[in-house]
């Protein structure tokens, strides 16, 4: 009954930030506008079937607090696969001339982050990835979804176990893990073995936690981590 009643919740959080998504098509002029100096970039991202305005609360909380907050709407629902997404990603910080990045990202949005850092970014401009709720080891209700553009997230796809294999970046990684995921189904969850930081949450449900603001707190900490670390 606990679990029934956290899908239920889940769900109205997907629907209400889904409604943002749809209803907001331009990020607020302050995600660029509204800058603090020493403040670091960040990058947000959605998950799969996720437009940028699924982050718009995130992104708002950091920007008003005067990071430059950059979104990639060549993303469009998130739908493409990971390689073809990180490096839509990388465009924006190369025509931007970003250094010393931090991406925050929801599900997908983690796994094309660590692509990113893995294949693409030869300059080393990304500093870090903040990772909510992603499933670093895929999960088995990925197949159950009749789309293919969900397929690449199954634990047992090839680009799981490319990203797997990929451990060198996971010490610049910070993974958020709910205390129950309805839509990541594997034994270590979100878990990533040589992160920087597990971080377990008290929040439940996979769309949810990206809305929890004690994870924003918790995720605003580790940027300021980041900040203040070496490249």
């Amino acid at each position: 009954m606990k679990k029934l009643k956290t899908w239920i919740i889940d769900y109205a959080h997907m629907l209400f930030l889904g409604a943002i998504m749809y209803l907001r098509h331009t990020p607020p002029k302050h995600y660029l506008e509204h800058v603090v100096e020493g403040k670091i970039p960040v990058i947000i991202l959605p998950g799969v079937f996720g437009r940028w305005a699924f982050m718009k609360p995130l992104g708002d909380h950091i920007s008003l607090l005067g990071h430059p907050v950059y979104i990639v709407p060549k993303l469009g629902n998130n739908l493409k696969d990971i390689p073809t997404s990180a490096k839509k990603v990388y465009e924006v910080i190369e025509e931007n001339n970003l250094k010393n990045v931090v991406i925050v990202a929801h599900s997908k949005g983690g796994l094309i982050g660590k692509y990113l850092m893995a294949h693409e970014d030869k300059e080393n401009r990304v500093k870090g990835l903040i990772a909510i709720a992603t499933p670093f080891h895929g999960s088995r209700a990925a197949k159950l979804i009749p789309h293919p553009g969900t397929w690449e997230l199954s634990h047992n796809s090839e680009m799981i176990k490319n990203l797997e294999s990929q451990t060198e970046v996971n010490k610049k990684i910070v993974s958020i893990i709910p205390l129950y995921d309805n839509h990541v189904w594997h034994s270590k969850g979100s878990f990533l073995e040589g992160a920087k930081e597990n971080i377990q949450v008290e929040a439940t449900g996979h769309h949810k936690v990206a809305a929890d603001k004690k994870v924003w707190e918790s995720i605003l900490e580790e940027i300021d981590k980041f900040t203040d670390s070496p490249l």
